[in-house]
Parts: C-alpha cells; structure tokens; sequence
C-alpha cells in the first residue's frame, strides 16, 4: 500500500463515522474501483451519488468524506490508467490486528463485486472471458472470507499474498473489461459481411 493511501484511510474512516455510515472505507475503495473496471469514469457529482445510494445517505455527503472519496478515486483513474503497479486496495495499517485488516480484504473485494456489478449490468456471465470470470469468482471467495483465528507471521504472510492476489484479479477485471470494450461486437462482424 503506497504511503498516500495508508494515510488516507483513517481520515475517511472518521469522515465516515461523522456522516453515520457504518460502511468501511475499504469498501467504498472497492466500490470505486469495481466501477472504473467498467470503463465507467464517473464524474464527481455521480460518483457521490452512486456511493451515497450504496450507503443509503440521505443527505449529501459532509465536505471532508466529499473530497476524501473524490481524491480515491483519481488515485484510482491514475492507477488503472498507468501500467496497473500504482494500484494499491486501501486497508487498514499493517500495525493494526490482524483479524480487522482480514475483514477489510473481504469489504474491499465485496465493494469491488458491487461497483463492477453496477457498471456491467445487462452483460451475461456467458460473454466475459474464462479469465474475467476467474478473476470475478476469487474476488468473490475472498469476499466471504473467515476473519483467521491466529495472528502469527505464517497468516500474516498469507494475508500479505491474498491482498496480492486481489490486487492482480482487480487489474485483471479492468484489462479484460477493456479489451472487450474495444473488440467488435459479433452483430457488427455480421453487418459488413453483407
């Protein structure tokens, strides 16, 4: 996790709290980027709104949860927009115990589930690629994953490689979506053959 986006966390984390949501902040990261993935770039106003609706705020955000969120997401534009290395999944410090930063894993890959829910609505399972739909299923499995009952180094490096491991299936998300994005649609192939 880069040093911007550990530092983010506890602020929005508070921000939140101050709004009432009882959403984590990892989640709302994974929302953000399960989004982007689709090629949606949403623009403030909307992004605000899809996630106040995810949270079920009623009012707008407060200012500082505002621009926090905001500032996420063109961390996210950036990372998904470079050569995918900058993309870092905004959890909890590596100080804090281990069965939180666990739970923070699984609330990140489940906003990411959702965000990428959202933007690909109406597209069948059927038409994402073999290794889209891997990527999908082990975001799913690790959204539902148990909080470990130990916290010595052998889970602590197994987290380490999991975090990994969503961190690439996301970027592999975002890759694939694009390539399907930019690939003719099969109705189209059929047009100019005639």
């Amino acid at each position: 996790m880069t040093d911007t986006d550990s530092d983010l966390f506890q602020p929005l984390a508070e921000a939140l709290s101050h709004a009432s949501v009882r959403h984590s902040p990892s989640e709302l990261h994974g929302l953000i980027c399960g989004l982007l993935s689709t090629g949606i770039e949403t623009e403030a106003p909307e992004l605000l709104g899809v996630l106040a609706s995810h949270v079920d705020l009623t009012d707008n955000w407060p200012a500082r949860a505002a621009d926090l969120l905001v500032q996420l997401r063109d961390q996210a534009v950036s990372a998904f927009d470079g050569d995918g290395l900058d993309l870092s999944l905004l959890l909890p410090d590596d100080d804090e115990e281990l069965a939180l930063r666990v739970a923070a894993l699984g609330q990140w890959c489940e906003g990411f589930l959702t965000g990428f829910g959202t933007g690909s609505a109406g597209v069948k399972d059927a038409e994402l690629a073999p290794s889209l739909q891997e990527a999908i299923a082990d975001l799913a499995a690790v959204s539902q994953v148990d909080v470990p009952d130990g916290d010595g180094e052998e889970e602590e490096a197994l987290l380490s490689q999991v975090t990994e491991h969503c961190r690439m299936a996301a970027l592999m998300v975002f890759t694939e979506w694009q390539l399907k994005a930019r690939a003719p649609a099969k109705s189209d192939a059929s047009v100019t053959k005639h």
